[in-house]
């Protein structure tokens, strides 16, 4: 049993292949998916845990718009309000949920919180009424910049019988978070395309 064990480490830690590594002789139909893992974490496994590489860090989320576009129909600037409200969301590199109660996500957080006091959050509401200052002739929007956390590591799965022929399984496995706050916020402006200016000022 002990030799079978040390072969199957040795064997796992020899070759990456989708994102988990693998014996070198593994096929494609010979593993199970990331998803199919994690899954494992909760009832499958007979020790499931997650391995952190550092504290959560700082990233950048996509610039978008929020809110509407505003029209400046007038010879001079004006000064415009957009109302707005925008959610950031927590992702992972799986693409699978962590709002779940127990099972992997259970593993994730209490790891966080037991390494780095942390709790991982699901998601945050960002709004606000900004002021835009828009010249005459053109449109105004506001841009948004989310900022979220990243944590980076592995999961570390064992089998008290072989799962897809080996006893230990690892994953490697990213996921950001909002951080809870308004990130990077900026007003952009451009000309009016005329089919704009027919449609919101009438000429």
């Amino acid at each position: 049993m002990r030799t079978s064990i040390r072969t199957a480490i040795l064997a796992a830690a020899l070759v990456p292949m989708c994102g988990i590594l693998l014996a070198p002789s593994a096929q494609a139909d010979d593993v199970p998916s990331p998803r199919e893992l994690l899954e494992e974490c909760e009832d499958g496994s007979d020790w499931c845990g997650f391995h952190p590489d550092g504290p959560p860090k700082e990233v950048a989320g996509e610039s978008h718009q929020v809110g509407t576009s505003v029209f400046n129909c007038t010879d001079g600037p004006q000064t415009m309000n957009v109302s707005w409200s925008d959610t950031d969301t927590e992702t992972n590199s799986v693409g699978v949920s962590m709002g779940i109660d127990g099972g992997f996500a259970e593993v994730f957080k209490t790891s966080l919180q037991v390494s780095y006091s942390h709790s991982w959050a699901q998601a945050h509401t960002e709004s606000q009424t900004t002021a835009i200052n828009v010249p005459a002739g053109r449109v105004g929007w506001i841009n948004r910049q989310p900022t979220l956390l990243e944590v980076s590591g592995r999961y570390e799965l064992h089998f008290e019988d072989r799962y897809y022929d080996h006893y230990y399984w690892y994953l490697p496995f990213t996921a950001t978070e909002p951080k809870g706050d308004a990130g990077s916020v900026t007003q952009r402006t451009r000309s009016m395309t005329s089919d704009e200016a027919k449609a919101h000022c009438g000429s």
